[in-house]
């Protein structure tokens, strides 16, 4: 793993390139159809289904098939943030990109898009933090609070993540991010966070695949990655996700698809290039797979940590 300054430098750069409009109003030209199709690759999303919203632990797994600098892989984006791992647009010695895994909570109430104007009792409050993980404010797409570390994550491995929300008093409830480190060989947690209970449980979750370069030279490179399993703890048992739904944002740009990865058996989501749509699995069409297949359901290592006590919050040095 690279020192976490390295790493920090390559989110600074990418913030850098588009921090500024992604602040703008939600509603400016920088995220108009015609605007965003010149520049970027389309968002995809793929479904989690059926939708279990009072569900207090998530495990995803996700495959990388195809990067692309400044590229964010979501292997779950549930009711009130989102966990995975990027590719920055910082390069490494190497001449590779620098990459990561990233790990947000968005504050309990919308309060725009300026991450100072939440007032400080409805904010995101940090936990506690795992090993190299550096933690911020954001804004630009909602605020709240991030988190991210160096994670050397390559093309075809298995990116296993887990979601874990515990409550933390009749108003507030605890939500931790943890991601497996084949390195370590045990699960890691990346950060936890402490925000009001307005609602329980972690809602619905989908993966997705984001171009956030933005550069015009970006929508012409491929990405693509498959996700599954999905399983959802209720308090009691497992669900697995037996269906999906393929959905976009509102770039015009139709270089997507979805279809089943023959070697995993799971949807893979695709995006930019030359990729082309297929005719089975439309945009906004809900699809069970044709051959499942066959999960073992999360382990005793993910049990431990889904019944440990709530965290303790830790004092960082700024």
């Amino acid at each position: 793993m690279k020192p976490v300054t390295s790493i920090l430098a390559g989110a600074v750069a990418a913030i850098t390139l588009c921090g500024q409009q992604a602040m703008a109003d939600r509603n400016s030209d920088y995220w108009a159809p015609e605007n965003m199709a010149a520049r970027q690759c389309t968002s995809v999303h793929i479904g989690y289904l059926p939708t279990i919203p009072t569900h207090t632990a998530a495990y995803n797994e996700m495959v990388v098939e195809k990067s692309a600098e400044g590229t964010y892989f979501a292997v779950n984006n549930f009711g009130c943030g989102y966990i995975g791992v990027q590719e920055l647009a910082k390069k490494k010695a190497d001449g590779t990109f620098e990459r990561a895994a990233i790990f947000s909570i968005w504050d309990a109430k919308d309060s725009g898009d300026n991450p100072h104007a939440a007032p400080e009792e409805e904010r995101a409050k940090l936990v506690q933090k795992g090993r190299l993980v550096t933690t911020r404010r954001f804004g630009g797409e909602g605020t709240g609070g991030n988190s991210m570390r160096p994670f050397d994550w390559k093309e075809g491995d298995v990116i296993r993540t887990l979601v874990i929300e515990r409550p933390d008093g009749e108003d507030f409830r605890q939500l931790a991010g943890y991601i497996w480190d084949p390195e370590t060989k045990q699960w890691e947690l990346l950060s936890c966070w402490r925000i009001q209970a307005l609602t329980r449980g972690l809602g619905g979750g989908c993966g997705f695949v984001e171009d956030f370069r933005r550069n015009v030279e970006s929508k012409q490179k491929e990405r693509r990655a498959t996700f599954g399993p999905a399983w959802r703890w209720d308090g009691k048992a497992w669900s697995q996700a037996t269906e999906f739904r393929f959905t976009k944002d509102g770039n015009p740009n139709m270089e997507i698809n979805c279809r089943v990865n023959p070697q995993l058996g799971y949807f893979s989501l695709a995006t930019g290039g030359n990729i082309k749509p297929e005719a089975d699995f439309r945009v906004w069409e809900t699809k069970k797979l044709p051959n499942p297949p066959a999960a073992a359901e999360p382990g005793e290592d993910v049990m431990k940590l889904i019944n440990a006590p709530k965290l303790q919050p830790v004092k960082y040095d700024k």
